[in-house]
């Protein structure tokens, strides 16, 4: 074999062992990892309607100031201990008790509250993030 072959396949060997060594020790995609309808990985999210992009109105990876209103609020937070669950009261339009809810991260069960089955929307208060619900 010719050098300038030999050259060339060392080349092509090493670029092989690189990207197989960079696929084993990748870290695996997790929870809060990509945008769900439009609610970008780590926020959590108020939807104004239907759950779509066309209905996302707000997004933070902080907390939601309070009196937001909502039909369909998201936790596409990342998973982190102590700091992946979002915790916050609602109060339904011209209602007065407030409810206390607790929303896991997505995916899985448990990341959203959808109100549109009701007659009317909601507002938040006292939003935060902290660990298990």
């Amino acid at each position: 074999m010719s050098t300038k072959r030999m050259r060339t396949a060392a080349a092509a060997l090493c670029v092989a062992a690189a990207a197989a060594s960079a696929l084993a020790t990748a870290a695996p995609a997790s929870a809060g990892d990509s945008t769900y309808k439009g609610c970008r990985a780590g926020n959590v999210c108020l939807y104004k309607g239907d759950l779509s992009e066309n209905y996302l109105y707000y997004q933070t990876a902080g907390n939601i100031p309070d009196g937001k209103t909502f039909w369909v609020i998201v936790n596409n937070g990342r998973q982190q201990q102590g700091a992946d669950h979002v915790r916050f009261e609602y109060q339904y339009y011209g209602a007065t008790k407030w409810y206390s809810k607790c929303l896991h991260f997505y995916p899985g069960s448990g990341f959203k509250l959808d109100l549109r089955d009701g007659a009317v929307n909601a507002k938040i208060r006292n939003m935060s993030w902290g660990g298990e619900c």
